[in-house]
């Protein structure tokens, strides 16, 4: 058991100074860490834009989270919603110029050659440490799953 604390104090480290690299990264915008991810999420998208649905996917976010987020991003205009033509009630998010900007500002500044979080990484450990990562999330989504399983059961 002693491991298992011993590694989430250390994500736990990691996330916090994360946050803090974020908000240093970010002092100058009015974006904070979920808004620009979402800006780069859409950068990649075709067309630059999704639905509404797919966004809340791929951010792991609820959906009433996301349409306040995306409504915050269409207000500073970063993004703006586009209409269904065969569904009034579904909604795209395409992203717009300013925004494609700001992440492009972003991501330059991440540029350093080597992630920062891979420094000091073969080529070889960066990948098996994704693979550890992404084992990692997957175990913990599980067992949180099997936690809020047992507690609707009470």
């Amino acid at each position: 058991m002693e491991k298992g604390i011993i590694c989430g104090y250390l994500l736990r480290e990691i996330h916090f100074t994360w946050e803090r690299i974020a908000r240093e990264l970010l002092k100058d915008t009015d974006l904070n860490w979920t808004q620009m991810g979402t800006l780069g999420i859409l950068s990649c998208a075709e067309g630059h834009e999704l639905s509404l649905k797919d966004l809340e996917k791929k951010l792991g976010l609820t959906q009433s989270v996301v349409a306040r987020m995306v409504s915050q991003l269409s207000d500073k205009g970063y993004v703006e919603y586009v209409p269904v033509p065969k569904n009034q009630r579904a909604k795209r998010v395409r992203l717009l110029e300013k925004g494609m900007q700001s992440h492009r500002a972003f991501s330059v500044s991440l540029e350093t050659g080597i992630p920062p979080l891979l420094r000091g990484m073969s080529p070889g450990e960066a990948l098996l440490f994704q693979e550890l990562l992404e084992q990692a999330l997957e175990n913990s989504v599980q067992f949180y799953q099997e936690l809020h399983g047992k507690q609707e059961g009470k």
